[in-house]
């Protein structure tokens, strides 16, 4: 009988979760090993009465894992995604997010050690840093859990009020900790808290309204923002702008910590232009009060002509709060303030939010004025949108095919990524410019070749050395120095780069037409490799070894006229430069996949041989891929020269061609917005972890996050429609609803 249970699955289960929940035992946490005691960080992580809470995580992941067919049904409940995001993103501001810039290292627990030894707050604010957090968090999670799965309307509504009030004590004791130190802070912990429990409080709502059984989450989405189409963001925009102009700091984070208000009397009398002055005196207010209330009244009574007129007031808003944004900061700047040396520094959080509010209500607007009408002029909530599918279906990028949660989620990735980044440290905008941009380049070339024809290619990185090689050659960084007429500075040089990256792609992709697998990929790895160690051994002294260019490659600069730009001032300016080259590769490349060339590509992906006897060209085809992917590889070379300045031969090494192809497959192969993902989530995740882990277990993190994504969704963060189709089937999973018959169809 024991011989039997040990064979069992159900007994091996439970041994590999608690296997697994020792595991993460060990790579939670400070404890470090020594090579003097290569057991010391096991001991302290297993060793030790902590294990327990990790060992109870295994079992109830054993009883999830035993118990999925019954507990997936209940995933479908109205509410229960929101519940699940909300009680996530509590977690994460609890764990991850700073909540004091001046204590320790700012974490949550760093701030509850010093509360903890601190007299004088208030009991609330004692309470909550020493155990309520935790008990407030437990009790709405088992209510909520309990009211989305069965349906008790009741419950659901007492479970969101206690939501909103935790939040609320979070956000008080927060405020109450920062008031005691009469210091400046500008966390995030608190603030995401607070939004964590509100939507715990919507997904409860939303279980006590739906008379639904079962819903999808997408489907959901889609519902409620056909009621009122640019209505939810419009509202978030006000709601930001709000904050932006009451709580935010304008100028001076660090210092003078100054307000919206403040900030006009402390630049009275240095010379602000008369539009600013105006801006910071009334105007800005007049802006939000004129913008908000059109906006939102144009969506929620879906006013074609007021959306237009809200977009429009919208973008000028964006417009007078960058220019205002612009003479605070030169001003501060000619006057030495915080030793700033130029425009656009020493700006705090709240101009780029009020930014942020703005354009999401212009967003707003612009939806609500581009909405599908009926007959009587009036938005359709029940006509469903085309899902948006920018390849094998439509043929492109498309605003008017996209559904609506689609538009939404486009309009607030535009509004983030044009006034996110001035927001973020310096490091950040480093990591944004130097790693995620750039590799993100890479990704959306390296998926024509691996995503949409099927060929992989571990040399990709190559092409990436030779569009750097090229610019640094035509500014005259390299030992040989061009002719006269034909030394240019880096922008200039985009074409030739292209140029040359192209006729290398086709010089690699002539040979290995009647290669496959893994016989094309062993042959471009030799490629990449006899392009890094031609550059090593610098055969006529072109390449300068690996020493790289001497002098450093100049940064880009624009002379036209009354217009002069010169990079290299700050990260954020090579930042809008990468984004303007991005935008132009993904439309370009979204038109190019919905093509001819595009399904000729997916033909030979998936069966060259047919493809031929169906009469596509796959040797002229096959070129085209490798040949188009070698080209925004090249461009990435260009800004990568220009940007960083000095680079050798080390800088394109096999393994970086390695995680391309990671990148790639990890957001979802053939998925354009998913290589992007990929790449962004994968070069950001080891800088986020360097605060968060010691420095040894960040691959290890890594790893794990690359298994759990093989097991959970093997088509990638976000799979291509046909490459989910495969794996999952077409269309939405089929709803449990009941539904009515009527009369005349009954037995």
């Amino acid at each position: 009988m024991n011989r039997v249970m040990l064979r069992s699955p159900g007994f091996k289960r439970l041994v590999a979760c608690l296997a697994g929940s020792l595991v993460l035992a060990v790579m939670i946490g400070p404890q470090e090993g020594t090579q003097a005691d290569y057991g010391y960080a096991f001991r302290q992580a297993v060793f030790k009465p902590r294990v327990f809470v990790f060992l109870g995580i295994g079992v109830l992941m054993f009883l999830l894992v035993t118990y999925w067919p019954r507990v997936t049904p209940y995933f479908t409940r109205p509410g229960a995604v929101a519940l699940c995001t909300g009680l996530t993103t509590v977690i994460a501001a609890q764990f991850l997010l700073r909540w004091d810039d001046q204590v320790g290292n700012a974490k949550f627990g760093a701030v509850s050690r010093a509360v903890s030894n601190t007299s004088g707050l208030s009991p609330a604010t004692t309470a909550f840093f020493s155990w309520l957090h935790w008990v407030q968090f437990l009790v709405i999670a088992v209510l909520a859990a309990f009211a989305v799965a069965q349906r008790n309307r009741m419950l659901a509504w007492v479970t969101a009020a206690f939501a909103v009030v935790a939040g609320g004590i979070a956000f008080y004791a927060h405020n109450d900790v920062i008031s005691f130190s009469h210091v400046a802070d500008h966390s995030f912990g608190a603030f995401t808290t607070l939004l964590g429990y509100l939507v715990v409080a919507v997904g409860c709502s939303a279980a006590a309204l739906s008379h639904e059984q079962a819903t999808h989450a997408r489907d959901s989405i889609d519902r409620v923002l056909a009621w009122r189409p640019g209505l939810p963001i419009a509202a978030v925009g006000a709601a930001a702008t709000i904050i932006a102009m009451t709580t935010s700091a304008w100028f001076s984070p660090l210092r003078l910590n100054a307000s919206f208000s403040s900030t006009h009397d402390l630049f009275a009398g240095y010379g602000l232009s008369p539009i600013s002055s105006q801006y910071l005196a009334w105007l800005g207010w007049v802006l939000l009060a004129v913008v908000a209330i059109t906006a939102l009244s144009s969506t929620y009574l879906r006013l074609r002509l007021g959306g237009w007129i809200a977009a429009g007031l919208g973008v000028v808003a964006v417009l007078l709060t960058v220019v205002t944004l612009y003479d605070i900061s030169k001003i501060g700047a000619d006057n030495n303030v915080d030793a700033a040396t130029g425009p656009w520094q020493n700006l705090g959080s709240g101009g780029w939010l009020a930014c942020m509010g703005f354009g999401l209500m212009a967003a707003g607007g612009f939806i609500a004025a581009t909405a599908a009408r009926t007959s009587t002029g009036s938005a359709s909530p029940s006509t469903p949108d085309t899902a948006f599918v920018p390849s094998e279906s439509q043929g492109g990028l498309s605003l008017r095919t996209a559904s609506r949660s689609s538009k939404n989620l486009l309009f607030v990735g535009v509004v983030l990524a044009l006034f996110l980044p001035p927001t973020m440290t310096e490091f950040w905008q480093k990591v944004l410019v130097s790693e995620i941009g750039v590799y993100v380049l890479l990704a959306i070339g390296l998926n024509v070749v691996v995503g949409w024809a099927g060929l992989l290619d571990l040399g990709f990185i190559a092409f990436y050395a030779i569009g750097s090689y090229t610019t640094a050659y035509l500014v005259g960084s390299l030992p040989h120095k061009p002719p006269a007429w034909l030394h240019m500075t880096p922008l200039l040089a985009i074409p030739f780069a292209i140029t040359i990256c192209i006729i290398a792609g086709v010089a690699l992709g002539a040979p290995t037409l009647r290669l496959r697998g893994d016989y094309l990929a062993i042959v471009t790895l030799g490629f990449g490799e006899i392009i890094r160690i031609t550059a090593v051994n610098n055969p006529g002294n072109i390449t300068n070894s690996t020493r790289g260019p001497s002098p450093a490659v100049a940064h880009p600069r624009v002379h036209i006229g009354p217009v002069h730009i010169t990079w290299g001032l700050n990260n954020l300016q090579y930042w809008y430069l990468l984004l303007a080259l991005i935008v132009i590769v993904v439309i370009l490349f979204y038109r190019l996949e919905g093509s001819r060339l595009g399904r000729a590509w997916a033909a030979i992906r998936e069966d060259e041989v047919a493809a031929q006897a169906s009469g596509i060209n796959t040797p002229r085809v096959k070129l085209l891929a490798f040949a188009i992917g070698a080209s925004t590889s090249g461009l990435a070379g260009v800004f990568f020269a220009s940007q960083i300045g000095y680079f050798n031969p080390d800088n394109f090494v096999l393994n970086n061609s390695i995680l391309v192809v990671a990148y790639v497959v990890f957001g979802g192969m053939g998925s354009l917005p998913g290589a992007m993902a990929g790449a962004a989530v994968l070069t950001w995740l080891p800088e986020f972890l360097k605060d968060q882990v010691p420095a040894d277990d960040r691959q290890m993190w890594i790893g794990a996050l690359v298994l759990l994504m093989m097991i959970f969704r093997p088509a990638g963060l976000i799979p291509a429609r046909r490459r989910k189709a495969e794996l999952g089937g077409l269309g939405s999973p089929p709803s449990s609803e009941t539904r009515a018959v009527p009369a005349s169809e009954g037995l």
